[in-house]
């Protein structure tokens, strides 16, 4: 009993003390090469006492049938071996050998733990980042990194700042671990899940991790204030503005005092509870209110003229030590946004009008008549532009005019008559030259004729 006890507690003690990733599962021939994830193994079996030889290419192993064996690098498993043929000429037997091959790796495990789970604003806490190295091989090539926006980091142990991240790189022997703390806080209400990325090489490849989340809850202002007032508040009329302090906190107390300035133009009457007054300034101090608890006060005012200042309230409080401020204020007078009027464009008087007795009538017209006196000015205007028209082509050229009057036949018509004239003219000159000639010819003849006559 003693011995199966020991023997199951090294078995989990291996199984802790690395991981590993399977590269091969299949059947191989004893005596032959076998590539596997870029190493070369080789199988030699003997049937007599069902052990198997590997050559692997970090050493050799010699494993029992139906077994497993690990060195440093490889873990070997025989699930079976067969007979499978014999060389007829060395005598060689060969087997078929069932196999898985493992590649024992490097392994990291990351955590991280606020002490606080919730959180008031501005209240700091400490986190914490375990990085453990659980394996029997040194891993390398470590790089961390911690994301904790929207915290500050208030100070930080164990890992190097980078703006609002914690980061670490370096390598971790077998069974050593690396802390990280840092004290953080923030102004900002909610819920957030804070978590780290990890890489490192796990002596067969590169391994990406995230720790588990820290979830850490921010409460909003423990201090609620509720401010109820009169509406439509009057000059020389009183009025009431009741105010309501609660704490919201279920087991923290909270310290608190209160401050009111009261405008120049309202003035107090009555207050409950009593105030300290200095002037128009109105204040409690030494308010303690347990978890839960509320408050009421109530003021009694007047509004003595129109103003335009507020109300201001300032509530100071602590609580768990942690000090905090609520500013507000409140308008008395509603103010009311005049509209912007366009300046009038100056007029021309007409001569010979009465500007008054005219916007007078202007005034006192229907819309259906400035509708017709728009519809008369705009035929005033058409007949103006017409007039302009009429006028413009009085001051056309005689070539536009002419242009203008006849139409694309009628042109037509005179270039042909043009044309016809110009051949009339041609043809009657040519017959002036023909005749010319023959007339002087007779001239010339009878010349001769005469001197003949003469002579005789």
């Amino acid at each position: 009993m003693r011995v199966l006890i020991i023997v199951l507690m090294l078995f989990l003690a291996l199984q802790v003390a690395y991981a590993e990733t399977q590269i091969f599962s299949g059947k191989v021939i004893t005596g032959a090469d076998k590539e596997i994830n870029g190493g070369v193994f080789r199988f030699t079996y003997d049937e007599n006492s069902k052990k198997a030889f590997v050559q692997t290419p970090a050493g050799g192993l010699i494993v029992d049938n139906g077994a497993c064996k690990p060195n440093n690098i490889f873990r070997v498993c025989i699930n079976s071996a067969n007979f499978s043929h014999k060389n007829i000429t060395t005598y060689v037997y060969y087997y078929e050998i069932d196999a898985t091959i493992y590649k024992l790796t490097g392994s990291l495990s990351a955590s991280s733990k606020a002490t606080l789970s919730s959180l008031l604003q501005g209240e700091p806490t400490d986190l914490e980042v375990t990085i453990t190295n659980p394996t029997d091989f040194e891993i390398t090539g470590i790089v961390f990194s911690y994301d904790l926006a929207p915290f500050y980091i208030i100070e930080a142990k164990g890992c190097e700042l980078n703006g609002k991240r914690l980061i670490w790189e370096g390598s971790l022997n077998p069974k050593y671990d690396k802390t990280c703390t840092a004290k953080i806080s923030t102004d900002k209400d909610g819920k957030y899940n804070l978590a780290g990325n990890l890489s490192y090489f796990n002596g067969y490849d590169t391994e990406k991790i995230m720790t588990n989340a820290s979830v850490i809850t921010v409460l909003p202002k423990q201090l609620k204030v509720s401010y109820f007032m009169d509406k439509d508040i009057k000059v020389r009329e009183p009025f009431y503005i009741n105010l309501s302090l609660q704490n919201l906190h279920a087991s923290e107390e909270i310290s608190a005092s209160l401050k009111i300035v009261l405008p120049s133009h309202v003035s107090l009457i009555k207050d409950k509870p009593a105030f300290d007054k200095d002037e128009r300034t109105l204040r409690r101090s030494s308010l303690l209110l347990k978890p839960s608890e509320s408050m009421n006060y109530s003021l009694y005012l007047e509004k003595n003229s129109q103003g335009t200042e507020p109300i201001n309230y300032k509530f100071e409080y602590a609580i768990k030590g942690i000090s905090d401020v609520i500013e507000n204020s409140t308008f008395v007078d509603v103010v009311i946004l005049q509209p912007i009027t366009k300046p009038s464009e100056p007029k021309v008087d007409e001569p010979n009008a009465t500007p008054n007795a005219t916007a007078v009538q202007e005034s006192l017209q229907s819309p259906q008549a400035a509708d017709a006196n728009k519809t008369t000015e705009a035929a005033a205007e058409n007949k103006t532009s017409e007039k302009v028209a009429i006028a413009e082509i009085e001051h056309k050229t005689f070539s536009e005019k002419l242009s203008s009057r006849f139409s694309k036949n009628e042109a037509l018509v005179l270039v042909g008559v043009a044309f016809a004239v110009f051949l009339i003219i041609f043809f009657v000159n040519k017959i002036r030259k023909r005749k010319q000639p023959v007339m002087d010819e007779q001239a010339a003849l009878k010349e001769i004729q005469e001197k003949i006559l003469k002579k005789e």
